[in-house]
């Protein structure tokens, strides 16, 4: 993805957020946004088969963990409230488009 050298961090969580959606949208699903910019849900889908999953988007990132040689993913952790609903976190790699889910998505979704 070409973008300016100087995209701020606010900037690089919009882009991974909108690739999310065309992710989930690529699959056939029913994708919304909340209006408010800040709470537990950056995006609300419905699957093919009618199930109802929220998620949280991050970007993805990696480092290397003391005495290990393999970068690690970055994990964050998920809120009290993001817990109850059962958000799903969704790190998109923002120059690939590449998602991956924690808890991972159902089976058959």
């Amino acid at each position: 993805m070409d973008r300016p050298e100087a995209i701020g961090r606010n900037q690089i969580g919009d882009i991974c957020e909108a690739l999310l959606q065309v992710y989930l949208l690529n699959r056939g699903w029913h994708v919304y946004t909340p209006s408010s910019a800040w709470g537990p849900v950056d995006v609300i889908a419905i699957t093919k088969a009618g199930s109802l999953l929220l998620f949280d988007s991050k970007a993805d990132r990696f480092r290397i963990n003391p005495g290990r040689k393999r970068p690690a993913r970055i994990h964050r952790k998920r809120s009290a409230i993001q817990k109850k609903l059962g958000v799903r976190m969704a790190y998109v790699d923002d120059e690939s488009g590449a998602v991956h889910f924690v808890p991972g998505l159902p089976a058959g979704v």
